[in-house]
């Protein structure tokens, strides 16, 4: 079994998408898992801080996820503005971890 640490920076240039007043509050949600053919395994989600009225902000916060293999991982990472109603998806990537030079 193996650990995938990811290192949270900062985000930056965010669109303001509040239009109450105010910028985004942003947060990044992680989401890793293995996308088998049939049967998806899930190894769980992880959010970062949010940010209030941030464009451009800097989080420096760790994740960790046990894992037993590179082959298939593939690893989510959604910045989202805090709302009072739903949030909303500011970007969006997918990393495929197996391609990377780990």
């Amino acid at each position: 079994m193996g650990k995938l640490t990811v290192f949270l920076n900062k985000v930056t240039n965010l669109q303001d998408e509040d239009h109450f007043g105010g910028e985004s509050d942003p947060y990044v949600k992680f989401e890793l898992e293995q996308d088998n053919l049939i049967f998806d395994k899930d190894y769980g989600d992880q959010t970062s801080s949010k940010k209030n009225d941030d464009p451009n902000p800097v989080y420096e916060e760790t994740f960790e996820w046990d894992i037993p293999t590179l082959e298939n991982m593939e690893l989510t990472c959604k910045v989202m503005d805090d709302d009072i109603g739903p949030d909303e998806e500011l970007g969006k990537c997918k990393i495929k971890l197996e391609d990377l030079d780990l």
